[in-house]
């Protein structure tokens, strides 16, 4: 076919602009959805094979055993059941602290009472930490705060044998820790801050034993003499107690005054002390917590939203200054089909303008065809 009629052959029109975009809005939503259903597939088909693992190659049937554990996980992540758990904790916290008044000690059929109810609980919680063994399986021995319920458990049963360690009963108020998010968090931070907390209190002990050995020398005989009422600094072992009690702010005016009655210039090393071990030293030991806090929440956040720490922490204080709304994954996404909606609108304007000049051409050859074939002719002529 001669390329005149190439080009003189109809040529379909694009779309208009608003039924590409329309199209590409369809495209772009049935592929999120189609991707969205691979990844939960592949989750749920990755947490399937996992679990797989965990099971009896010999004796059970697979589908069966994961069948069953998909339902005891879905009871034990049930927010019911973990606000029923809590609730048994509080219960049984309570209980051990009833149980210290003298009208409980001296009644025997409290006690009894006590010793039955106190016993359904630590079945109900031992029963509990065994279904998220079967569930976990051999993930439960990589969860730190499953393992210390579990130890919490045992502590517990071990009470109930030996009369001895029945004082460690009261342990299982601990498992707030596991069951209360805003405690677990503290609870993190304080261990990613040991190294921290830890050379805060060496530099406290030194000041402590440097200021100790500085007031035994100064003030070992004030008792002897009736400077004072208490041995306050007869020993260093003395003098070390003293100096944590004045730390923390315990009387320390009164120890002070007594020791001023004799040396009058004896406040002046009160006041360093008390300024260097309870406003510097303590005070940095709650500024490392608090920053400790501040940094598991961005780290929380940027998991949440997919940023990094520094870009969290850089919408936080934009959060703090001007309330912005978080950016959600959502908003992330419908930023994403703006921009292809762009790049689609840019494709069909080029296509349109290629469009326009595959006509100018056609219209061109086709003219110059025209007076070839009319010269032709005239030749023949």
């Amino acid at each position: 076919m001669p390329i005149a009629s190439q080009l003189n052959s109809p040529i379909r029109e694009p779309p208009p602009s608003h039924i590409s975009r329309h199209r590409s809005d369809t495209f772009i939503e049935n592929n999120a959805i189609d991707r969205f259903r691979q990844i939960t597939n592949a989750e749920s088909n990755n947490r399937t094979a996992e679990d797989s693992k965990n099971g009896d190659d010999h004796s059970y049937d697979h589908r069966d055993i994961n069948a069953y554990r998909r339902k005891v996980g879905e009871i034990v992540h049930d927010e019911r059941f973990d606000v029923f758990i809590l609730i048994l904790i509080a219960i049984n916290s309570a209980l051990y602290g009833v149980a210290t008044f003298p009208s409980m000690k001296q009644n025997a059929d409290l006690i009894s009472d006590f010793e039955k109810v106190d016993l359904a609980i630590l079945i109900v919680f031992t029963i509990e930490s065994s279904m998220n063994i079967f569930y976990e399986g051999k993930r439960f021995v990589r969860d730190g705060w499953l393992m210390f319920d579990l130890v919490i458990v045992i502590i517990s049963w071990a009470a109930t044998k030996v009369k001895s360690l029945q004082v460690f009963r009261i342990f299982r108020a601990f498992r707030f820790l596991t069951k209360v998010q805003m405690l677990r968090n503290v609870v993190v931070a304080l261990f990613s801050v040991v190294p921290a907390i830890a050379a805060i209190t060496v530099l406290l002990l030194l000041i402590l034993y440097i200021f100790s050995v500085m007031y035994t020398q100064l003030f070992k005989n004030f008792f002897e003499e009736g400077y004072t009422t208490v041995n306050y600094f007869g020993r260093l072992d003395l003098t070390l107690f003293s100096l944590f009690q004045i730390m923390c702010l315990d009387e320390w005016s009164g120890i002070a005054y007594e020791v001023g009655e004799q040396d009058y210039w004896a406040w002046l090393i009160f006041i360093i002390f008390v300024v260097m071990s309870a406003f510097v030293v303590v005070n940095l030991i709650i500024a490392v917590i608090c920053d400790a806090l501040q940094i598991l929440r961005k780290a929380e956040r940027a998991m949440l939203f997919g940023l990094s720490e520094d870009e969290a922490g850089e919408w936080e204080a934009k959060d703090n200054n001007s309330n912005e709304q978080v950016q959600t994954e959502e908003g992330r996404i419908q930023q994403r089909i703006n921009d292809m909606h762009r790049m689609l609108d840019e494709v069909v304007a080029s296509q349109e303008k290629m469009h326009r000049t595959i006509q100018y051409l056609s219209i061109v050859v086709n003219s110059q065809e025209t007076k070839n074939l009319s010269s032709g002719s005239k030749v023949m002529q």
